[in-house]
């Protein structure tokens, strides 16, 4: 098959889902509203309108929150569904995020004794059932104990970095090195991915693995250099890709003395402009974080301006559809909270 049969079925699909995107002015209609009830209301004719259906008030923003996540899922499905397989496998990536992010709700969950029930509840069950793995995950949740979680889900992919986690919660009780692990297995999954795609796929998703790959990097080091974190905490946290951001810049990083000292290394980097001093580090690393998403999303806005029969075209929709999920969670959260119009007007990427 050439690849603009290949590629056909997805475009069709994200033709579809492309009308389905809301307008900047929907959504800064959506920033007039008062209440989250009038939020609902304003979303009922959306693509959102079925979920939010399922809702009743009083609403609240994480369950808002909740009903685009579920969204954005069905999305990706389809997306995996009708790419090619050397394709499907890379954007499955977007549907693993979700699976570490189930599995280390069980183990938090588990390790604070809240009842199964409960934790099926907190749980993307879509994501496990698409990826056929429900049922262990399930059995996951009905463990009484964090050592019991790990014992289940051994045989899986995640069995290695459970067990070392199992280890460090063992001797601390805290369940954060979990999570620290999955997130760079995560990362090392998503290189993975792009090492098998074909070489002419690989160059067009390198733009989007790097830049995320190296947020992690960079932003974990300065926030471990902001909370005083040791040196070998930082370096488990860490992705071992290699990218935009050489080795020996991230070790030049890791040995700063401080939080300004490793800022410094940064500035003078690939990502420089990405990054700019604010009154407080935490605003800085706020901007950052925001620089970098802002840096995709513009990226994405210009692709498919030629031929778009390559696995950018996929990417570059979850992109958007995944910004669009950030934007209406910032707005359901202003909402709940009173804030300003031109506040959450600031937060918001067009």
């Amino acid at each position: 098959m050439n690849k603009e049969q290949l590629y056909s079925s997805v475009l069709v699909k994200i033709g579809v889902e492309k009308s389905h995107l809301l307008s900047k002015q929907k959504l800064e209609r959506l920033v007039d509203c008062k209440t989250l009830t009038e939020f609902a209301s304003e979303l009922g004719q959306t693509v959102y309108g079925k979920k939010l259906g399922q809702m009743t008030p009083p609403y609240k923003a994480n369950d808002f929150e909740r009903a685009f996540r579920e969204s954005f899922i069905d999305v990706c499905i389809k997306m995996v569904q009708n790419t090619p397989d050397f394709v499907s496998e890379f954007l499955k990536t977007y549907l693993l995020k979700f699976e570490q992010e189930n599995i280390t709700t069980i183990l938090r969950a588990v390790s604070i004794g809240l009842p199964s029930d409960e934790i099926t509840r907190k749980l993307y069950l879509p994501v496990e059932k698409f990826l056929k793995r429900q049922e262990i995950i399930l059995k996951a949740v009905i463990a009484l104990q964090v050592k019991s979680v790990v014992d289940v889900l051994q045989t899986t992919d995640y069995g290695p970095s459970l067990i070392t986690g199992l280890q460090k919660y063992e001797e601390t009780g805290s369940t954060k090195y979990f999570d620290v692990l999955l997130d760079r297995l995560f990362y090392e999954k998503l290189g993975k991915s792009l090492e098998d795609l074909p070489k002419t796929e690989q160059e067009l998703a390198s733009f989007y693995v790097s830049r995320e790959n190296d947020r992690l990097n960079i932003l974990t080091i300065l926030r471990a250099k902001l909370l005083g974190y040791d040196t070998h905490w930082i370096r488990m946290a860490l992705s071992r890709n290699v990218y935009n951001v050489p080795e020996q810049t991230i070790e030049s990083m890791l040995m700063a003395k401080d939080f300004e000292s490793a800022f410094n290394i940064v500035k003078q980097g690939y990502y420089k402009r990405l990054f700019a001093k604010a009154e407080t580090p935490e605003e800085t690393l706020s901007g950052a974080e925001k620089a970098f998403k802002r840096d995709v999303f513009q990226h994405v806005q210009k692709t498919n301006i030629g031929d778009p029969f390559n696995i950018e075209s996929p990417i570059a929709f979850i992109v958007k559809k995944e910004n669009e999920l950030r934007n209406l969670n910032a707005i359901s959260l202003g909402i709940e909270y009173g804030r300003k119009k031109a506040d959450i007007l600031s937060w918001l990427l067009f």
